[in-house]
């Protein structure tokens, strides 16, 4: 009995840290009766959950009579350690540029920073990075500012809880093209196309209007050897790339740029539309320009990737 109370005001805890994190000072608070009903427990356990995050210092509050209770102070740094107390998981892309890996190295640090453990995995295609939050397989995801709000018009229930702003996911696109002397895109070309990616495939689309053209399939982080292997004419990909790791004598030609391109460029996390707790950590707890700090200082060259 006594194993089961403990466990039942450990998961309170829990609960009331995440409802805490989305508020701040000034705030009312939900009343003892109002939050056993909303998570269908005893009145004590409530009481208790409520004893222990004042014990710790995690908030103070006061009662105003009729009026309700209110948080007069509320320390973040201790709540998010109840309410996201197991290992996070993320997910960005393959860490292929330097600013994806100044990223990767920035999450982990304010991660650390929160004493909190995280779990970032690598997966290729920002269309799989989405489905992955919208059937909570990942807590957070890493994609461009363009594919979250394409995925979020399409009815997915992802949220963008931060936004790193321009160039903090890649610098540019370019059109590659395995012939030197070519600059447009012309008829009966054969374009590689990355269904997985939500950003690749629908850039290439815009570039080709109704230009009559034979779609390539294939994954982006392919297109560079299959220009180069003549199985290709032209490709859309990252310029970050082909920068970073000193490709010689590809032949590109820089696009216009549009709003559509500075959102492609824009990274953003996406959480999970009812993570209320996932969602208020970022927006509350984590240190942004430190993440686009030491992003900066990875691709200067001053500090060494961790991730």
């Amino acid at each position: 009995m006594g194993e089961e109370f403990l466990k039942k005001k450990g998961i309170v805890v829990n609960y009331l840290a995440s409802d805490l994190l989305q508020k701040k000072k000034g705030d009312r608070v939900l009343s003892v009766t109002e939050y056993q009903n909303k998570y269908a427990v005893s009145r004590g356990t409530v009481q208790n959950a409520w004893a222990f995050l004042k014990e710790i210092k995690a908030i103070k509050v006061k009662s105003h009579g009729h009026m309700g209770t209110f948080i007069e102070e509320i320390d973040y740094s201790i709540l998010q350690e109840y309410a996201l107390s197991d290992t996070i998981l993320g997910t960005m892309t393959l860490p292929y540029s330097r600013l994806y890996e100044g990223l990767a190295t920035g999450i982990y640090d304010v991660f650390k920073e929160n004493n909190i453990k995280l779990n970032l995995a690598y997966i290729r295609g920002s269309k799989e990075r989405v489905r992955s939050i919208a059937n909570k397989t990942y807590r957070f995801a890493v994609v461009s500012k363009f594919a979250a709000e394409q995925a979020i018009s399409d009815g997915e229930p992802i949220e963008i809880s931060l936004n790193f702003g321009r160039h903090s996911y890649l610098s540019e696109h370019v059109l590659l093209f395995r012939d030197k002397n070519q600059k447009k895109i012309e008829k009966n070309m054969k374009i590689a196309i990355d269904y997985s990616s939500i950003d690749q495939r629908l850039l290439t689309k815009a570039i080709i209007k109704d230009e009559q053209v034979e779609y390539v399939e294939m994954q982006g982080h392919q297109i560079i050897a299959a220009l180069q292997m003549g199985q290709i004419d032209a490709g859309i990909w990252n310029f970050d790339e082909i920068r970073d790791k000193n490709h010689q004598g590809l032949h590109y030609v820089p696009l216009t740029e549009s709003e559509m391109e500075k959102d492609m460029s824009t990274s953003v996390i996406i959480t999970q539309k009812d993570d209320s707790s996932m969602k208020a950590f970022f927006q509350k707890s984590v240190d942004k320009k430190k993440i686009l700090c030491i992003q900066k200082d990875v691709c200067d060259g001053k500090l060494i990737p961790q991730y």
